[in-house]
């Protein structure tokens, strides 16, 4: 019996760190996904990181390339949603506005940024919107589409790729 108050005693303390990234929140990386990224934890507040786009970036890319998942049929459909513009995703009723791609996400002292210029760990922060209400704010990886996905009981979105300007 003592064993098994003893066994008690030292597994709740854990419970308390079951909690992970779930609901509306703003990911702040790929959850231990990606080698040398940080992990946000989940149970501590989050702080607004700045979005830095490095001027090598800048009006690099156009567009960003989805796959949308209808969860009843299993149907998958690629679509194309302009960078700084909204995409309503076509018999969904879901509208997709991409805010950012970085092709190198990296992350450090409240700075989110591109760490080089290749396409290493390509993430685009997304809003994904329904009737107008906010569904989804945060960013989508494509190397690492589990991380922090968009969740809805009809649609699966993630990252396919980038389009390029020119």
């Amino acid at each position: 019996m003592k064993a098994t108050f003893r066994a008690l005693a030292l597994t709740l303390p854990l419970l308390g760190l079951l909690p992970g990234c779930r609901a509306k929140e703003t990911p702040a990386s790929p959850a231990a996904a990606a080698p040398g990224m940080p992990s946000h934890g989940g149970a501590m507040a989050k702080k607004e990181s700045k979005v830095v786009v490095p001027e090598s970036q800048k009006g690099k890319w156009k567009a960003i390339k989805i796959a949308v998942t209808d969860l009843a049929t299993g149907k998958e459909t690629t679509h194309v949603a302009p960078l700084g513009g909204d995409y309503l995703i076509p018999g969904t009723g879901l509208t997709l506005r991409v805010e950012t791609v970085l092709p190198d996400f990296g992350m450090g002292e409240g700075v989110i940024t591109s760490k080089s210029d290749k396409m290493e760990n390509p993430a685009a922060q997304v809003r994904v919107l329904e009737g107008g209400k906010e569904m989804f704010k945060g960013w989508m990886f494509k190397l690492y589409p589990e991380a922090h996905p968009f969740e809805n009981a009809k649609y699966g979105i993630k990252l396919l790729d980038f389009v390029p300007a020119k």
